[in-house]
């Protein structure tokens, strides 16, 4: 994993604005230009790094970030945590995994990510794609285009799961 030159905050929104769903402060990010950089992943070990906005509840089942009991997945728990997810998002995920089975060489893509604490990352996009690699055993690098804004909710919506709890 390698971490490279700076990126503009607006060549990110020309690229990945249309595609990210997640709440991510489009305002904000552009009025503070927080800094962005790409980031080499090629191991399954930095996969396991990164996060999805796909959330499980106490009782194994999908849950929205925002659920009391939610708990955010990482690529490393896709294969054992795969039949917990909806049936839509499995044959997004499989039709990835047929796909890069028949693609020759190096499986290469870009995926727009948030930065969390201890060189963690947060997917904005392309979740589907990153799970299939994490069920796959093919060579990949993937270039994130990872944004170093702020620890705070109020930037990216799904950073309540960072944030340590406020001591009273």
């Amino acid at each position: 994993m390698a971490a490279s030159q700076p990126l503009s905050s607006a060549s990110f929104a020309k690229t990945f604005r249309d595609v990210i769903r997640v709440g991510l402060n489009w305002d904000r990010f552009s009025a503070e230009e927080w800094p962005v950089e790409l980031v080499t992943l090629d191991s399954p070990s930095a996969l396991a790094r990164c996060f999805m906005p796909w959330y499980i509840g106490a009782k194994g089942d999908e849950v929205a970030y925002d659920h009391p009991e939610a708990v955010p997945m990482s690529l490393s728990d896709v294969p054992k945590a795969i039949e917990l997810l909806n049936e839509e998002r499995r044959a997004d995920i499989q039709q990835y995994v047929e796909s890069f089975r028949s693609e020759q060489g190096v499986i290469k893509f870009a995926a727009p990510t948030y930065a969390l604490p201890d060189d963690q990352y947060f997917i904005l996009d392309r979740n589907h794609r990153l799970s299939a690699l994490a069920l796959n055993a093919v060579p990949f690098e993937v270039t994130l285009w990872n944004v170093r804004g702020p620890l705070d909710p109020s930037g990216l919506l799904d950073l309540i799961h960072w944030i340590p709890p406020r001591k009273t």
